[in-house]
């Protein structure tokens, strides 16, 4: 398998485990959206948060993401979470090592923006690490949502979903990845 023989055709499915090129992980790491300051400059709109820090800081100021992804770690050692802030979130959970995206992820972060699509919150735990789920969010919400994750140094990245940003989340996806 090579390219773009990892995901189906429409981008919604991974065909393979994937793991992180370590020659790409560079800009892989490379903010990839807008650095806000404040919560406040998040429209209302659909949210996905990606990370423990940026979940539990986007719940202390009261907004509710849609769907929040989180590992119950912070820069890779356990301490408090927002786990225990998410009361009202249906709860999913998958498998993803270090380094990888794993078709168990994917499908977990399909099913958590489709079950956000029809109303509800939801909470996917990730055991191991979700740093490189924001590509599945990017590539499965729906135009007009965002995605929030944590950048260790700066603050917090939005981004806004549409066709451009897919594109760009599929090109760095075939390119930086390699299938298992």
């Amino acid at each position: 398998m090579s390219g773009k023989s990892f995901l189906s055709s429409e981008c919604g499915t991974l065909l393979s485990d994937l793991a992180l090129r370590e020659e790409a992980r560079g800009i892989v790491a490379e903010a990839k959206g807008k650095l806000i300051t404040s919560i406040g400059e998040i429209p209302d709109a659909p949210l996905v948060s990606v990370g423990d820090r940026v979940t539990y800081s986007l719940l202390e100021s009261g907004r509710r993401p849609e769907v929040a992804i989180i590992d119950l770690k912070e820069r890779r050692s356990r301490e408090a979470s927002a786990a225990y802030r998410l009361s009202g979130y249906l709860i999913l959970s998958s498998s993803n090592p270090p380094g990888r995206i794993t078709r168990d992820s994917w499908n977990a972060v399909r099913l958590a923006i489709d079950m956000a699509s029809r109303g509800f919150r939801v909470v996917l735990v990730v055991d191991g690490e979700e740093d490189l789920l924001g590509f599945p969010v990017t590539l499965l919400a729906p135009p007009g949502w965002y995605m929030i994750y944590g950048q260790p140094g700066m603050g917090m990245i939005l981004v806004e979903i549409n066709d451009e940003v897919k594109k760009e989340a599929e090109n760095l996806l075939i390119k930086a990845f390699r299938p298992l």
